[in-house]
C-alpha cells in the first residue's frame, strides 16, 4: 500500500492513462457523415445512436463501478475490467460494419467500459494525494483527457478518410492504458472512519445539486448539434471530409485546455457572472461558425465553443461543492455525471425533434444552440447561480 503524496512515476503514469482514455467517446464524431453516406437508408437520428448510446450506458455503469471501487472491488481489477470492454466494444464495429445493430452493439459495450472507468482516474487522485499534490494531480488529469481527446478525435477522422468503419481502430490505443494499469496501478490509501461513525444514517444531497445537474446536462443540448453535425455541415459547405472535420472538433478540445488553463482567473474577475459569460463565449462560437463559411472560421468559432463549455463544467462543480458536505462530493459528481451522459443520449432525440420541425438536421439545431446560449446568458447575468453562503463577487 502506497502513502500519499508519495506514488511512483510508473503508477503517476498508470493513473494518468486512465484520464487519456476518458474522452474515447468522441473518436468516431467526425465519421458520422461517412456512416450516414454508408447507411442512407436509416434516417440521422438512428445514425447519431452511434455517438450517444455509449453515453446511455455509462450511466448505470458509473453508479455501479463508484459503490464498488475500493469497497468490495479493488481499483485495478475495476480499472482493467472497464478498459478492456472500451477496446473491445470501441473496436468491435471494425468488424460487423455490414451490421448497424452489431454496430450499437458493440458502441453500448464501449459505453458500459467507458462508464466504469470514468469516476476512476478522480478517485485515485483524491485517494493518493493530499494538498497542492493533489490539485497539481487533478490539473494533470483535466490535461491528459482533453490529450486523449484530441489525439482519438484526430485518428477517427484520419481513419475515417481510408474507409468510414476504420474510424473504430483508435480504440485499440487503450491497451496501452490496460497494460500500464495491470502492471502499476496502486490502490490508494484506505481513509480511516472516524470512531462513532459507523452506522450513521448520511445526509441528503441538497435539492440544488440537482438542479444544478439537470441544467449542467441541459448544457449537452446546445453543444451536441455541433459536435454530431461537424462532419455533414462541412460537407454541406464544402469546406472538407471526415478528416478535416476531426481536425475542428480537435479544436473544440483545444478550447477546453485553454479553458482549464485561464479558468482560476477568470473566476476571480467575472465572480458570480461566470457561466453567463460562458454562455455568450459559446454563442459567439456558434454565430462565427454558422455565419462565416469558411475552415479557419469554423475551426475558432468551434474552439470558443469548447472554451465556454469546459468553463461551465467545473463552475458547476464548484457550486456543487459549496452545496456539498466533504462527504457528500463524491456521490453528488457521480450524479453530474450520470445527468450529463443521459442529456447526452437524449440530445439524439432533441435533435431530430429539431429536424422534423425545420426539416434540417444539421444547421437548424446549431441555430437552436446558439439561441439557447443567448438567453442562458442574459438570465445567469441577473440570476446569481452561486450559494449565498459562499457567494463570489
Amino acid at each position: 500500500m502506497t502513502t500519499r503524496n508519495n506514488v511512483r512515476f510508473t503508477g503517476v503514469a498508470a493513473i494518468m492513462s486512465i484520464f487519456f482514455i476518458a474522452m474515447g467517446i468522441g473518436t468516431i464524431t467526425p465519421a458520422l457523415n461517412s456512416i450516414m453516406e454508408a447507411y442512407p437508408q436509416l434516417p440521422v437520428s438512428t445514425i447519431y445512436l452511434t455517438s450517444t448510446l455509449p453515453s446511455l450506458a455509462v450511466i448505470p455503469s458509473a453508479v455501479i463501478a463508484g459503490m464498488l471501487a475500493g469497497n468490495k472491488v479493488k481499483y485495478k481489477m475495476l480499472s482493467a475490467l472497464g478498459i478492456l470492454l472500451f477496446v473491445v466494444g470501441g473496436v468491435a464495429p471494425y468488424f460487423t460494419n455490414d451490421n448497424f445493430t452489431l454496430i450499437l452493439l458493440g458502441r453500448a459495450i464501449f459505453g458500459i467500459g467507458l462508464g466504469i472507468i470514468s469516476p476512476l482516474g478522480n478517485a485515485l487522485v483524491l485517494g493518493h494525494f493530499e494538498g497542492d499534490k493533489r490539485a497539481s494531480m487533478m490539473g494533470m488529469g483535466t490535461l491528459m483527457m482533453n490529450v486523449g481527446g484530441i489525439i482519438f478525435q484526430f485518428l477517427g477522422g484520419f481513419f475515417a478518410g481510408i474507409k468510414w468503419y476504420y474510424c473504430f481502430l483508435p480504440h485499440a490505443i487503450a491497451i496501452i492504458s490496460l497494460v500500464l494499469v495491470l502492471l502499476f496501478l496502486p490502490e490508494p490509501v484506505a481513509a480511516a472512519v472516524p470512531e462513532g461513525a459507523a452506522g450513521q444514517e448520511k445526509p441528503k444531497l441538497p435539492l440544488g445539486v440537482w438542479i444544478a445537474s439537470v441544467l449542467f446536462g441541459a448544457g449537452m443540448f446546445i453543444t451536441y448539434p455541433m459536435l454530431m453535425g461537424m462532419s455533414t455541415y462541412l460537407s454541406i459547405l464544402n469546406l472538407g471530409d471526415a478528416a478535416t472535420a476531426a481536425i475542428v472538433l480537435s479544436f473544440f478540445t483545444v478550447g477546453g485546455m485553454i479553458a482549464g488553463v485561464i479558468f482560476g482567473t477568470l473566476f476571480k474577475v467575472t465572480g458570480r457572472f461566470l457561466i453567463g459569460v460562458a454562455l455568450a463565449i459559446i454563442a459567439i462560437g456558434y454565430a462565427i461558425l454558422l455565419f462565416v463559411p469558411n475552415v479557419i472560421a469554423v475551426t475558432f468559432g468551434a474552439a470558443l465553443v469548447g472554451v465556454g463549455f469546459s468553463i461551465i463544467m467545473p463552475a458547476t462543480m464548484m457550486i456543487v461543492g459549496m452545496m456539498c458536505s466533504p462527504e457528500q462530493v463524491a456521490f453528488a459528481s457521480s450524479i453530474i455525471l450520470a445527468v450529463m451522459n443521459l442529456f447526452a443520449f437524449l440530445s439524439t432525440y432533441w435533435i431530430g425533434i429539431i429536424a422534423n420541425i425545420t426539416g434540417d438536421a444539421i444547421i437548424a439545431p446549431m441555430k437552436v444552440g446558439m439561441a439557447i446560449a443567448v438567453i442562458g446568458a442574459i438570465v445567469f447575468f441577473i440570476v446569481n447561480p452561486f450559494p449565498k453562503t459562499d457567494n463570489p463577487s
